[in-house]
Parts: C-alpha cells; structure tokens; sequence
C-alpha cells in the first residue's frame, strides 16, 4: 500500500518523522509526499529551498516528493487540500495525517455534515452578517460533530471532502498530534514542537532546535545555515512596503483573498506606516486572520486571481525520489501526464503559458 501525505515540512521535524514512522507501521510500502514549493500555507516563505526540503524529506524517509504547487500551497484549506489531492491521488492508495482529535470517523462525520447544503447555507449567511469566515466554520462545524475541532482537524475534513469530490479512492488514517499545538512558539523538550515554534527559534538565531530534527536532516540545515542557503524573510517585507505604496488598490481588489475592502485597507496603511513593522500592527483586525491578510498581500503581489485557485494543478515538479519511489512513477505512467497534472522532470519542459507558471515565477523573482 502506498501512503500519501500532503505536507509543508517547514522545516521538517521529529514530529514529522513520528508520521512517517507510524505510516510504515500501518503498512506503507512507499510513502509520497505532495509538498509546497517555496511558499507555504500561512501566506509567506518557505524556510528554504523546496529542493532542500524534499532532499530533508528523502533522507527522513519518503520514496517520493512532488511539488504542491504555487499558488494552492500558499491557499486556505480547501484549495490547499485540493491540490494535494489531486497530486497524490495517482500514486496512493491511502492519505495519512496529523490531526488534533486524532479520530478518523469524527473527521469524516465532519466532512459529510460540512458537504450538505443546509450547511453551506448558514455558513454564507453567518458570513454576512459580519463574521470572520474562519471562525464561522469552526463554530458551525462543532455545532454538527458536537466537538470543538482545530486547525489541523479542519484540513483532514478538506482532504476527505476533496477526495469524494476527485473521485479518488483513498483510505484515510490519522494520528493524534502529540506535542505542543499548530501554532504554539516555545519549545519544550519533553515534547514534539511545532513547526511554528521551530521557525520562531530560527529566526532568533537559536540553534536548540536542530535537537528537535533528525540527525541527518539537522546536518543538512547546519550545512544550509553555514552557506547561506536560508530563505531571508526581510526581503519579502521590503518588497511588500514598496509594492502596496505604489499600487493602485482599484487594481489589486480582482486578486484573490483581497476582495471586500482588503485591498484598499492595505495599500491605505503601506502609504502611512513608515516601516513593515509598523504597517503589519496596524493591519491586523478581529475580522481576518493573520493567514488571510498575508495571502492577499502574496496573491496581489504575484496576481493570482480566484479562477486560478479554483482551477486544478497543470503540473508538478518532481522535486525528489529514491529508487522505489522512481519505480513507482514508472509504474504509473512513464513521466506523462497523470489525471491531468503533469510530473515535471526537467524545468524547461513546463508550458510557459500557463497562469500557473506565470504566477510561479513572480513568486521566484522575490524568494
């Protein structure tokens, strides 16, 4: 049985080699990963290069990485799961997870009540009324399960939904997270951090959390440190403060994420703040998560549009195997396409015409 899972690996920890390790007890025979490229679910940077991370990835264990592209990687869950979805669904049998309940059933309960339209109905009427999307969804989905459910509890219900939606012919099996929560900063050494608290360390330049990484992949990033090979934020940032002062906010409300005054609301405060600091403070509102600000701010800056995310994946890079997980792509379909998204080998053999590429590349021009 071959085991998907849709991942980050931002950077990539024990707690992650716990999933893995708990996937070959379940009976894995190869364990492929669709991972995000060089920006992640949150709306900003990868802490490194995707190559670098798929080759963490590899040496922790996957037979196979294949990209989750830009612009779903760096989208709320549904398109996030979507893509995921339909990357991985050709080579697996099976999708493994981490979740906050830890229990399968529940999560498809969920999924099935938050398909049906009665759902759907109250959630958009709810929404206008001036809730936050994200904490509509979260209270009605406890109000049908009758437990309160958590970020990655809500994922898993995505990727059982777009499943079903795709067709796709998975079994699902989750583990119950065992360590500090999604978004929790501090490290604690008597259990698996977050990866949130990971990168927090890191951009403090503390080196306690190589102790939280397996050996080898700790001797990976210490040799990516040493060389410069880490992903510089600040850069990013810069380019935000410059973009949103010169753009026009009529022009950047058609980009996904920014519709409803969003956009406006940000080219207003980057024209008053004299630093990013200072306009991120003044951005921030009850009213939009921290993820869906940034994800506007990303989406304008590399134009991509709501018909983008809501198409499917053209293609994916192949951005690391081992010799079983080369088997199993040519046991697939010798690198052509597979249920419509292409495995990419070779860069320079990707449709430069897409919408897909054209937003990858302005991402590349800032990471």
């Amino acid at each position: 049985m071959n085991f998907g899972i849709v991942c980050e690996f931002n950077p990539f920890h024990n707690g992650h080699q716990y999933l893995f390790d708990r996937a070959r007890e379940m009976g894995a025979q190869n364990i492929v990963c669709a991972m995000s490229g060089n920006a992640v679910q949150r709306g900003s940077l990868a802490v490194a290069d995707k190559y670098l991370r798929a080759e963490a990835t590899v040496r922790s264990g996957a037979d196979l990485v294949l990209e989750l592209p830009f612009p779903w990687s760096s989208a709320s869950a549904e398109y996030f799961a979507s893509a995921g979805i339909r990357v991985l669904k050709p080579y697996c049998d099976a999708l493994i997870f981490g979740s906050e309940c830890g229990d399968i059933e529940l999560l498809k309960k969920a999924a099935d009540a938050s398909s049906k339209k009665c759902f759907l109905d109250e959630f958009e009427k709810r929404k206008k009324a001036g809730e936050g999307a994200a904490a509509v969804y979260f209270s009605l989905l406890c109000e049908v399960v009758g437990e309160q459910l958590f970020s990655n509890d809500v994922l898993g219900v995505e990727y059982i939904k777009s499943a079903k939606k795709q067709g796709a012919d998975l079994e699902f099996y989750t583990v119950k997270r065992s360590g500090n929560g999604y978004h929790d900063k501090n490290l604690d050494a008597s259990c698996f951090p977050s990866a949130t608290a990971l990168r927090n360390a890191w951009q403090n330049g503390e080196n306690a959390f190589f102790e939280y990484m397996p050996k080898e992949v700790a001797m990976l990033y210490k040799n990516a440190f040493k060389n410069g090979d880490i992903t510089d934020e600040l850069v990013l940032e810069t380019v935000y403060l410059a973009f949103f002062r010169l753009s026009r906010q009529e022009e950047l409300s058609k980009f996904a994420e920014a519709e409803g005054g969003i956009a406006e609301r940000i080219c207003a405060i980057a024209k008053e703040s004299k630093d990013f600091s200072e306009f991120w403070e003044s951005l921030k509102t009850k009213r939009y998560t921290d993820a869906k600000l940034r994800r506007a701010m990303l989406f304008c800056l590399t134009g991509v549009t709501k018909e983008l995310l809501l198409s499917s994946p053209k293609y994916t890079y192949l951005l690391g195997a081992n010799a079983n997980g080369r088997q199993l792509i040519s046991s697939v379909k010798k690198y052509g396409d597979t249920d419509g998204v292409k495995l990419i080998t070779k860069p320079a053999d990707t449709d430069k015409n897409s919408l897909q590429y054209m937003a990858e590349e302005r991402l590349n021009s800032v990471f």
